[in-house]
């Protein structure tokens, strides 16, 4: 379908005129420059794209996620996502191609995952495996909108059973985020309690309990016709299994909007090892129903 300016008023064009002016401004005020050499072998990305994400030793603290690539990621989706880390690690521009992640904690600490011929090198500017990592960065803006830095290392630095690899690459970017909701009660208010209503529902033998707490489009894919009921319900246990989190605590959330909400939720995987979940709920004709959950990480 394509729009036509003419059918809007002059104003209004010229609104339209100056914010594309700007995003592309901003869009060209993303610089990066500099290589990845592994082996001989040059890695130098193209295009750089920053996002905020959580950090994943550290899941209730963010950090600023740093996409360098030869090809452009799809920055609208990620930056929209719920889980941008999962979307930018899948985005198909590298998702067999070689690129360099680098992730910017708000201390300056610069951590970096180099996906080169197949093989991932990571490395850090702070402490890694009880050791100081090999990489010297430098920031000049590390924002929650802009981030600039040098990663370097003073030395090739050769692998335990590899060929070496250096670094020396520069970039500018602004730091891109969805809009934050509005933030909820620790109890996860009725959201909150329509997922332990589930997670109870779940160890018990009402299938119909289970589905009605379910979001319409994995309730409609719970019953498939060539099952008995009870093989249904069999089924259906075994998938809550595997999608709820153990243990829950929920510890609050954000309300995305007033039928889209996000728990955080503490689980006890196993004992002394807990996780943080952010579990997706949706609000249709009045109640809460659950709909997915991405493990955000490991708790400290």
């Amino acid at each position: 379908m394509k729009f036509r300016w003419p059918g809007y008023p002059k104003s209004t064009q010229m609104l339209g005129a100056l914010i594309a002016l700007v995003l592309s401004t901003a869009a060209s005020a993303d610089t990066t420059s500099g290589q990845f050499t592994l082996d001989g072998v040059v890695l130098k990305p193209s295009h750089v794209a920053a996002f905020r994400v959580r950090d994943q030793r550290n899941p209730r603290k963010f950090e600023t996620y740093v996409m360098l690539t030869t090809q452009p990621v799809d920055s609208e989706k990620i930056s929209a996502s719920r889980d941008p880390y999962t979307t930018a690690i899948n985005d198909d521009a590298v998702s067999d191609a070689d690129y360099l992640a680098i992730s910017v904690s708000a201390d300056g600490t610069a951590g970096m995952n180099a996906h080169a011929g197949g093989t991932q090198y990571m490395d850090s500017s702070g402490i890694m495996f009880g050791e100081r990592g090999n990489l010297l960065a430098e920031c000049s803006a590390n924002t929650l909108t802009r981030v600039a830095c040098t990663i370097k290392v003073a030395k090739p630095v050769k692998t335990m059973s590899g060929p070496a690899w250096s670094v020396d690459v520069q970039f500018d970017a602004a730091v891109l985020s969805r809009t934050v909701g509005s933030p909820m009660a620790k109890d996860g208010g009725d959201a909150g309690k329509a997922l332990l209503a589930l997670v109870a529902a779940a160890k018990g033998d009402d299938l119909n309990k289970i589905i009605a707490l379910l979001a319409p489009v994995h309730a409609e894919d719970a019953l498939p016709d060539y099952n008995t009921p009870a093989e249904n319900l069999v089924r259906m246990k075994d998938l809550m299994k595997l999608h709820l989190p153990k243990q829950p605590k929920i510890t609050g959330g954000e309300l995305i909007n007033a039928d889209m909400a996000l728990l955080e939720v503490e689980s006890g995987e196993a004992k002394e090892v807990k996780f943080l979940y952010l579990v997706e709920m949706l609000r249709s004709n009045g109640r809460w129903q659950y709909s997915s959950r991405n493990i955000a990480g490991m708790l400290r």
